[in-house]
């Protein structure tokens, strides 16, 4: 009898690997334009987080750091997926010119009304909901390709 474990291990391996491939996405006219209005999600649920945890200055340095190095990751996507460098700028664009930081000292009623009816604070340190989630885990740059 010829054992079994071996043809299972490279079935396993062959099945492994195949999911990989089919989830790759390359860019389209319509995925592009779909990463912009994610990106543009994205840097209202920074600008609400950096407002609702601006009173932590320990934090203040990082949300800068924040948004460059989630931005980049969502470029690497971006690139895999095929992008030109027009397209990429226009990504840079669409997250740069929304995300707005808190100035030192002020206070916005409407965004204090939302910090607290959505638990802002708690829902980030937390990673629940789009507070928490980088540019590159939100669709479709959660299906383009790495490389």
């Amino acid at each position: 009898m010829r054992p079994i474990l071996p043809r299972y291990l490279a079935g396993a391996l062959a099945c492994c690997s195949l999911p990989g491939a089919a989830a790759a996405e390359l860019l389209t006219p319509i995925s592009f334009q779909a990463a912009l209005e994610s990106a543009k999600t994205y840097a209202a649920d920074r600008t609400l987080v950096f407002y609702c945890l601006r009173h932590n200055t320990e934090m203040a340095p990082f949300t800068y750091f924040i948004v460059h190095a989630e931005l980049q990751d969502a470029l690497v996507k971006l690139r895999g997926a095929g992008s030109s460098a027009q397209q990429n700028a226009e990504l840079v664009q669409a997250v740069l010119a929304n995300v707005r930081f808190p100035t030192p000292g002020t206070d916005d009623p409407a965004l204090e009304t939302e910090c607290r009816a959505r638990d802002v604070e708690k829902s980030y340190y937390r990673f629940e909901g789009s507070f928490s989630m980088p540019l590159v885990m939100r669709r479709p740059f959660k299906d383009f390709t790495a490389y």
